[in-house]
């Protein structure tokens, strides 16, 4: 939980065109619109390439594998993992097996296709654009939803344009405007805190940030991911983290977009993964020494928006990210080991980009993922084989994942 020690403040007002919140959500449309303009076009040109990089990597606790290597079956999985996505009109929750297979049900028809899944103490979250009228608001406001995936229920978490969890997973962050966020408990009833953040910074929501896999947010040990403008210009724009509690701003750099975050169990740091404005590398920062490692791409188009580091695994955290083949339209999976400092590019999975992102969920024990692109469909990994199946339904082909989709470990 990030301690914020901030007295509450009143609900934002309602605010015109001009103002940044009308502006924020305008940022969001335009994304919606320029991914489904480029859905229709993609080609795959591509090659497997391996290389190496140097790390500067601070010790963290790690975890032990929970999952064992495949033993020629296909990529082993938890049978206590549920897959959450959505297929363009329903929600879905299916279970994954050995080679890629998925028994799935649909629970409810659902407003979301093109919007983050965020998981958090066995539900998943995400942002309903179809919207309530809130009369303590005075407007008509999107919603988050959540699923709890043991029950099926379907609830309603509050108003908000994004939602995402602290890095502790314990809280839960809503934004109502791009200069404002919520703060309440995952689980448990609790009081809610409003936050507002410093003059001329803004929470990621527009073009050209990840914000469809990180919920348009991000929280790390060290604060909450923040920007200097609603959406990055030719040269990208300035990504920080705010601390509510003592009100810092720590600048990070001039950005294109964020990947994710990691951070070790009980660590007060994070590993943050952003893309500089710059073409054509990848940094990891460490949030509270800012030390920094740049891994370059192997392939002319740099790297795409989406990734995920994996919880735990044999040793330690790793890094999926997406290489960019160059045309902008088609993409490769590929694992950076932070331990050794090994980057391998997965050759089986090529996948087709509507828009410059793709999306990675790591299963519990850090050895197999599961990834795609807005496309839909997606792949099962094993990440030490480096095996691939594709995602499919018994009986009905492929997976129909509508840009992202979630891991949820189930109770036992």
């Amino acid at each position: 939980m990030l301690e914020t020690g901030q007295r509450p403040v009143g609900r934002p007002a309602y605010a015109g065109p001009g103002s940044p919140e009308a502006l924020f959500a305008a940022a969001r449309r335009r994304r919606r619109r320029r991914w489904r303009a480029g859905l229709a076009a993609f080609v795959l040109t591509a090659a497997a390439v391996a290389t190496g990089v140097t790390w500067l990597h601070p010790a963290g606790d790690r975890a032990p594998s929970t999952i064992r290597p495949p033993d020629g079956a296909g990529v082993a999985v938890s049978s206590a993992v549920a897959l959450v996505w959505f297929d363009g009109t329903s929600l879905r929750v299916g279970h994954l097996q050995p080679g890629g297979s998925v028994t799935q049900r649909a629970l409810a028809e659902a407003n979301a296709h093109d919007l983050a899944l965020v998981p958090a103490s066995g539900r998943v979250y995400w942002v309903d654009p179809a919207g309530t009228f809130v009369p303590a608001l005075g407007h008509w406001s999107q919603m988050v939803r959540y699923l709890d995936v043991a029950t099926g229920t379907i609830g309603t978490a509050g108003p908000g344009q994004t939602v995402f969890v602290s890095a502790d997973g314990r809280d839960l962050f809503m934004s109502q405007t791009a200069t404002t966020v919520t703060e309440t408990p995952v689980t448990a009833p609790g009081a809610v805190r409003h936050l507002t953040l410093p003059r001329g910074w803004y929470l990621p929501g527009g073009d050209g940030l990840a914000d469809t896999f990180s919920g348009a947010g991000l929280a790390t040990a060290n604060g909450i991911l923040v920007q200097s403008q609603q959406s990055p210009g030719p040269g990208g724009l300035v990504l920080a983290l705010w601390n509510p509690g003592s009100g810092r701003v720590t600048v990070i750099g001039r950005a294109r977009g964020a990947i994710g975050a990691y951070t070790p169990p009980g660590a007060r740091y994070s590993l943050l993964a952003w893309l500089p404005a710059s073409c054509c590398s990848l940094t990891v920062t460490n949030t509270t020494t800012l030390s920094a490692t740049t891994v370059r791409s192997p392939l002319p188009g740099g790297f795409a928006l989406g990734g995920a580091f994996s919880s735990a695994g044999p040793t330690g955290a790793r890094l999926a990210v997406f290489l960019n083949a160059g045309s902008g339209a088609s993409a490769r999976l590929a694992l950076v080991d932070l331990a050794t400092g090994t980057l391998r590019v997965v050759p089986a999975v090529r996948l087709a980009l509507g828009a410059d992102i793709a999306w990675a969920c790591w299963l519990p024990g850090g050895t197999s993922l599961v990834a795609g692109a807005a496309t839909g469909g997606g792949f099962l990994v094993d990440a030490k084989s480096l095996s691939a199946q594709p995602l499919v339904v018994r009986g009905r082909g492929a997976v129909d994942v509508n840009y992202t989709t979630a891991v949820v470990p189930l109770r036992r």
